[in-house]
């Protein structure tokens, strides 16, 4: 964290798209895509085609993969409102100000909304998770994740060291959901499935043979 808070402004300089006005609608169109609203919707509208072709295992991997991205979006977004950083495109001093600045509480205020990133730690939550259920997938999720990323940097919404504080949370967020909590998901999954497989048993009444016959 020390070495990317020195590289905050280099890598600013690196990513500048001011000249490039395709590189802007680019970084718009990958700053949409990683809202947290627009990951939920593709949450729910994938585990349902996949749920409908009958790829019910992949569309509970989906859900789950869903289901981290928006823990770890939102366990950013709530650490970045008690931290208070500037965004570097804010109209006041450069600084971390907390939770208050100038007698006013800055809580959920946006220049004041820049450590760590909500969409990055969203989407790198996302690609950690699918990468620990599948590599493929994990390896095109992380392409997602590092293109959202660059674009918050690129538009002048984050700091290289927001992005950085982002993906560690988002690689914890999903390492610690599936390690800890996982286990107790696939417990509740198997009681489930038991449980619609019991009432869809035939149920036999009295005098009837349910044995096989030859």
């Amino acid at each position: 964290m020390g070495l990317a808070l020195l590289l905050d402004d280099p890598v600013a300089q690196m990513v500048d798209i001011h000249s490039s006005l395709f590189l802007q609608d680019f970084a718009r169109w990958m700053t949409l895509l990683g809202e947290g609203w627009v990951v939920a919707l593709l949450g729910i509208l994938v585990p349902t085609v996949l749920w409908i072709l009958g790829r019910t295992r992949a569309a509970r991997a989906v859900v789950l993969i869903t289901a981290i991205g928006l823990l770890t979006g939102g366990a950013a977004t709530l650490l970045r409102s008690l931290v208070g950083r500037t965004r570097p495109n804010a109209h006041v001093a450069q600084g971390v100000y907390g939770v208050r600045h100038d007698s006013h509480w800055i809580i959920g205020k946006y220049e004041f909304g820049s450590f760590p990133s909500g969409h990055t730690a969203t989407v790198v939550g996302l690609a950690a998770a699918a990468w620990m259920i599948n590599r493929r997938l994990g390896l095109a999720s992380a392409a997602y994740a590092a293109l959202v990323s660059w674009s918050r940097i690129a538009q002048g919404s984050h700091h290289f060291s927001d992005v950085v504080a982002a993906s560690i949370v988002g690689v914890a967020g999903a390492y610690i959901v599936l390690t800890r909590v996982g286990p107790l998901i696939k417990w509740v999954d198997g009681g489930l499935k038991d449980l619609w497989l019991c009432s869809h048993r035939p149920v036999s009444t009295p005098g009837t043979d349910t044995s096989s016959r030859v």
